[in-house]
């Protein structure tokens, strides 16, 4: 299956403002709309980074490249992707005439990691030191998306490098992650046929009692490399029995 790790940067909203504290900001104060900056994307197993940029390519360039990849994609793994880098890339391929890419798995792993992980931060870098995989490229704040934005050569190269190190420290989280089976809402691998563990598609399973539902029972599975868990499709003989009730 083909797993796309992917990170964007946008650039801010640029709006007129009365004060600094407790601003409500209506849309016709609004001068300038938030826009994607830059994207950077690699497939899973492969050395290849792919980045592009408003300043370096064009917003029509840059996010055409970036339907073509979510296009080709079985999974899409990223950091609270689903509420940020997903439904951003959603609203532009809107704004500009596109049709939605083709389905694919929203593998988030802000989720996998709140689900599962009680941590004092949820944020990418705090999670990624935590699991001893890396740590965000430093910006120095606010005035790296300033530079950017006024085209300054130097701005734009950390910003490239900071989008591309995000892009490969989030994979390391997921590999990190995956190893055991601590990622949540994988595509199945099972379907691609065969005894397999659904996470990674091992075929190296072993049997580990039952899952019982009101009615039946199910065996259970444990895949030896990566600790997934997983159930038979059919039920076992032995499940429990409904009396009818007069």
């Amino acid at each position: 299956m083909k797993l796309l790790t992917i990170d964007l940067e946008t650039r801010p909203i640029i709006s007129y403002t009365w004060g600094l504290r407790d601003q409500n900001i209506s849309i016709n104060q609004i001068k300038e709309p938030p826009r994607i900056l830059s994207f950077a994307a690699k497939f899973h197993g492969s050395r290849e980074i792919h980045f592009r940029s408003e300043w370096g390519d064009g917003e029509k360039r840059m996010l055409r490249e970036a339907h073509k990849l979510l296009d080709e994609a079985d999974a899409v793994i990223g950091w609270n992707s689903d509420r940020f880098d997903v439904r951003w890339l959603y609203g532009q391929f809107v704004k500009h005439g596109m049709s939605r890419p083709s389905p694919f798995a929203k593998v988030d792993l802000m989720k996998s990691a709140r689900h599962f992980l009680y941590l004092p931060s949820y944020k990418l870098d705090y999670v990624a030191q935590f699991l001893g995989v890396g740590k965000k490229v430093t910006t120095g704040g606010f005035e790296l998306w300033e530079g950017v934005m006024a085209g300054d050569p130097k701005a734009q190269a950390l910003m490239r490098r900071y989008n591309i190190a995000d892009t490969r420290l989030t994979e390391a989280v997921f590999d990190r992650l995956s190893e055991k089976g601590w990622v949540k809402g994988m595509p199945n691998y099972a379907i691609e046929g065969g005894h397999a563990c659904p996470s990674c598609g091992s075929e190296k399973l072993q049997a580990r009692g039952y899952s019982h539902s009101k009615t039946k029972r199910y065996k259970r599975w444990q895949c030896n490399d990566c600790g997934g868990w997983s159930q038979s499709v059919l039920s076992e003989p032995g499940g429990a029995k409904i009396k009818a009730v007069a």
